[in-house]
């Protein structure tokens, strides 16, 4: 457990040449909430400009400057950004706001019974927490059509609220739950079939999410993935498109993926994903992070441009 979650980090860590300075606080708005059913209180940041609401998730590093940029670069596009803490108002003393810390996050998680991080078909009460705070957001914002952004840790957490009113897009970033073990991550030995394909959603809210589609037809999936990530198998993409095509909505997700070249991912599946070439070299235990974290600065930029390209069409400009 302890090592496997060790080598989760390494896709959330990285960043291609510098390291990111954290952004100034004072271009975030803070608010703390005490969500429904908790007497603690949570902290959400928000980018200042107004725009069109997303909901960004954090990685298992929590709210990181690279996140927070990645937010900033968002509202240059025309969104306000809300950033929730999923780890709470405080991780061990730490404030969230920069949280850069995986393995003191680790700890966190191995204590907190609201994740489950090895379960197929639920990644636990943090899924409900998650609904919550988009239910705060989508009130807040007065009810206007919301996106919300999962990544590597939380990388299909949006499933969980994409049947909720209001709740337009989806964004799935890289999801990695449940997480492999440490000779799978090691030996780039692949999970079990049931595990690569486990998208950690629960059958009855994967039903609902199903039902709500058809009651909606502005809702919509993509996904971000690499195809050749060690940690992250992006045969979830494929398991998420049977069962959207069992219900009828296979139009209504699509895989945006880079890949080395030579990789036949794509060739069967052309219909539903777009796909690139990358030309960074095969690392051993570093893998991409897409929107993110990405290896190199050319990967990100093509990820950012298929986001914005995404989310534009999403809303019909």
């Amino acid at each position: 457990m302890l090592v496997s979650i060790t080598f989760l980090t390494s896709c959330v860590t990285h960043c291609p040449k510098d390291s990111i300075a954290t952004p100034a606080q004072g271009k975030f708005e803070r608010f703390t909430v005490t969500l429904p059913g908790k007497t603690e209180t949570d902290a959400v940041w928000r980018t200042r400009s107004p725009g069109k609401p997303v909901v960004l998730l954090h990685a298992i590093n929590g709210i990181s400057p690279a996140l927070l940029e990645f937010a900033l670069e968002m509202e240059t596009w025309g969104y306000r950004v809300y950033l929730p803490s999923l780890y709470g108002d405080s991780i061990g003393g730490e404030s969230p706001f920069g949280y850069d810390m995986a393995l003191e996050a680790l700890a966190f998680l191995k204590k907190d019974e609201r994740w489950n991080l090895h379960e197929r078909g639920d990644a636990g009460p943090i899924l409900a927490e998650t609904l919550a705070w988009t239910r705060w957001v989508k009130d807040k914002e007065g009810g206007k059509p919301l996106t919300v952004i999962g990544n590597c840790l939380t990388g299909n957490f949006p499933l969980a609220v994409l049947a909720e009113p209001g709740v337009e897009l989806a964004i799935l970033a890289q999801p990695a739950l449940p997480v492999k073990n440490y000779p799978e991550i090691l030996f780039r030995l692949p999970q079990p079939g049931q595990q690569q394909r486990a998208l950690g959603i629960p059958g009855e809210t994967m039903k609902q999410l199903a039902a709500a589609m058809h009651r909606d037809p502005k809702k919509r999936i993509v996904g971000f993935h690499y195809v050749h990530d060690p940690l992250a198998p992006i045969a979830k993409y494929d398991a998420l498109h049977d069962f959207l095509d069992d219900f009828q909505l296979a139009d209504r997700f699509e895989a945006v993926v880079l890949k080395r070249p030579g990789s036949r991912y794509p060739n069967s599946r052309e219909s539903w994903v777009t796909a690139s070439d990358t030309q960074e070299p095969l690392k051993l235990l570093t893998p991409h992070s897409t929107i993110v974290n990405p290896e190199s600065t050319a990967d990100r930029s093509w990820f950012r441009s298929e986001l914005r390209r995404h989310l534009s069409l999403n809303e019909g400009e």
